[in-house]
């Protein structure tokens, strides 16, 4: 024998939906299904090519070409980059050549000239900032190297 208890109420009936209601509710989720698909890369998935070929005439091929014009666009950007790095470098290279010899040669003046004491000093920090310009450049530069190398990899 079962007690009700005060609690348990007669359940009502749930509406019957009518067939255009439930044609609605199929459509959303259609919707939700269509907007959830998504790709990465440079070009579609063959099936949305095929897509594309449906809706215009070789447009697959028109998506394909736009493609390759980025990417070589791209790589044109980053060899123009590059390059003008290497100019760079070179240029800041030859002005501290220049700089180096021009302080080389105002200390050798100087000791030719009997200021020994100020040519050697002169001479000196010449040769030493030269020193340290190169040292702090390899060990930036092997730094990068392997913060690069990390990166690459996956480490953190």
């Amino acid at each position: 024998m079962s007690k009700k208890r005060p609690r348990d109420k007669p359940r009502q009936p749930h509406p019957q939906l009518s067939s255009p209601a439930i044609e609605n509710v199929r459509q959303l989720v259609r919707h939700e299904i269509s907007i959830a698909s998504s790709f990465s890369g440079p070009l579609p998935p063959p099936n949305i090519l095929i897509g594309y070929n449906e809706a215009v005439p070789d447009g697959a091929e028109r998506v394909i070409a736009l493609a390759e014009r980025q990417a070589a666009h791209r790589m044109a950007l980053e060899r123009a980059v590059v390059d003008a790095d290497i100019k760079r470098s070179n240029r800041g290279l030859a002005a501290g050549l220049t700089v180096a010899l021009a302080g080389l040669g105002a200390s050798f003046l100087m000791v030719n000239s009997g200021h020994d004491t100020a040519g050697i000093v002169m001479g000196s920090l010449d040769l030493g900032s030269l020193v340290a310009v190169f040292v702090y450049g390899t060990v930036s530069r092997r730094s990068e190297r392997q913060d690069r190398r990390k990166i690459l990899s996956g480490e953190s």
